[in-house]
């Protein structure tokens, strides 16, 4: 017989919460520790502490086997990514986007332009992490090509995938969410267009405006001029290298499910780097194992097409089962469960709903999987809305913000983790840089509160 189960009470889960995440993070803010390891590590406190409660450590292993294998999808998807990234920069396509980038993109206003090229990326593919680890991945060369502040780049390319990703039917985001909560998923994404619309739109206007003062961008246009030429001469650039990119998003579009369609990008990219560059078939495999070479007089042009691979993901890859372990004894424990009840309490209102949810959302991120935040708030909240009399469409809604929106601002999730490597910036720095996340919280609040949709909901709900 197993030993009598103590209660995990709020201060226990507070407690357990606390003491791994500042074991894993401040070692890592103040000392530059990897926090790959001391997530790994990290297990070593919440074992111990889940044991005083009555659980042996065969019960929290099989919590952490258990728990594992839900982030199996999404490291398959980082390493087909890294596969298919070596693939596009021999087979010259980054490049070829990168050339005519550089010729025809004003430097003063990538960021607007960026913002609206990935939006409709996102949007007609519904997935961020296809589209960062794709068009986001060119847009990028474009962006240091033109002497651009790294996350300042990556910014608008990131704000665009994830408002994408939201509010498309193709997503997997808005399906999971409406699914957990039980409503139609097109009544969903159709209830999200009075808050997606003036984010998206407040977010370019951001953008624009920051163009015309001209604080973030700088140019050298001799620089350029220097670049063109030389990636020219790396290359040969022409429409055939554009054929990867329009065959993965000819697919993403009639729904064939991500990582097929990026496996035949690299495929693609493949034949196109042999029939095209010149390139040696061993070593378009090498490229797409441990990242694509390219030798150059330009140092820049060098540094902008040597990357990709599956071993360059690797690091990101662990990350993610090291945390998606932590959490598996966490959860054996129900310390998520817990640290998250006392939120079903505080619905009082439409506007209180919306705000527990979005709380709720972000809270449950934790567990390093937007994926599992969207279907934990979703089941959660479901019952709760229903006994409060109030339309679960503003709980779809809310999720948008807490599950998908919000969890840019917590690193080791899957989702920031993933596509902030498909850049090649830095997750943690990143934060300051989401500028529709904030927005995201305005817009929904204010028309909540102000009862702006009112008549849409009423509608809906007959």
């Amino acid at each position: 017989m197993g030993k009598v189960k103590k209660e995990t009470t709020f201060g226990f889960a507070a407690l357990a919460m606390i003491a791994c995440f500042a074991f894993i993070m401040i070692p890592g803010a103040l000392l530059g520790a990897k926090i790959h390891v001391m997530f790994l590590l990290s297990w070593l406190i919440a074992i111990p502490l889940c044991m005083t409660r009555g659980y042996t450590y065969q019960e929290l292993q099989s919590g952490m086997i258990r728990f594992i294998p839900k982030c199996i999808v999404p490291v398959l998807l980082i390493l087909s990514i890294g596969s298919l990234i070596g693939s596009w920069c021999a087979s010259g396509t980054i490049a070829y986007i990168t050339y005519l980038g550089l010729q025809v993109i004003n430097p003063r206003y990538f960021m607007a332009t960026a913002f609206v090229v990935t939006l409709i990326c996102a949007l007609f593919t519904g997935t961020s992490f296809g589209t960062c680890g794709t068009i986001g991945v060119a847009l990028m060369g474009v962006a240091l090509g033109m002497g651009l502040d790294p996350l300042w780049a990556a910014s608008p390319i990131l704000c665009a995938a994830v408002v994408g990703d939201g509010l498309s039917p193709l997503s997997d985001t808005p399906n999971v969410i409406a699914g957990s909560a039980g409503v139609d998923m097109f009544e969903s994404v159709k209830f999200q267009l009075p808050m997606t619309i003036p984010v998206a739109i407040l977010t370019f206007l951001v953008y624009f405006i920051m163009g015309l003062t001209g604080n973030v961008q700088s140019a050298d246009s001799s620089t350029i001029t220097t670049l063109l030429g030389d990636i020219y001469a790396s290359y040969n650039l022409g429409i055939h290298c554009l054929l990867p990119i329009i065959l993965v998003f000819g697919l993403l579009i009639a729904k064939v499910p991500a990582i097929p369609s990026i496996l035949v990008g690299s495929l693609s990219g493949l034949c196109v780097a042999c029939l095209a560059q010149g390139q040696k078939f061993a070593s378009v495999i090498g490229a797409m194992w441990s990242g694509f070479s390219l030798q150059s007089e330009n140092e820049m042009v060098s540094s902008l097409f040597s990357r990709g691979g599956v071993s360059g993901m690797t690091g990101t890859c662990v990350l993610i089962i090291f945390s998606f372990g932590l959490f598996g004894i966490l959860n054996e424990a129900k310390v998520l469960d817990v640290l998250v009840e006392p939120l079903a309490n505080m619905i009082h209102s439409r506007l209180s709903g919306v705000i527990c949810v979005i709380i709720l959302g972000f809270l449950a991120n934790l567990s390093s999987s937007a994926s599992f935040s969207e279907v934990f708030t979703g089941n959660i909240m479901s019952p709760v809305y229903e006994k409060a009399g109030l339309n679960k469409l503003d709980l779809t809604r809310a999720a948008t913000v807490g599950c998908l929106a919000f969890s840019m601002f917590i690193p080791f999730v899957v989702m920031p983790a993933t596509v902030t490597a498909s850049l090649g910036v830095d997750p943690v720095q990143m934060i300051p840089y989401y500028i529709s996340m904030p927005i995201y919280l305005i817009v929904i609040v204010g028309i909540t509160a102000l009862n702006l949709d009112k008549k849409m909901l009423e509608k809906m709900s007959k």
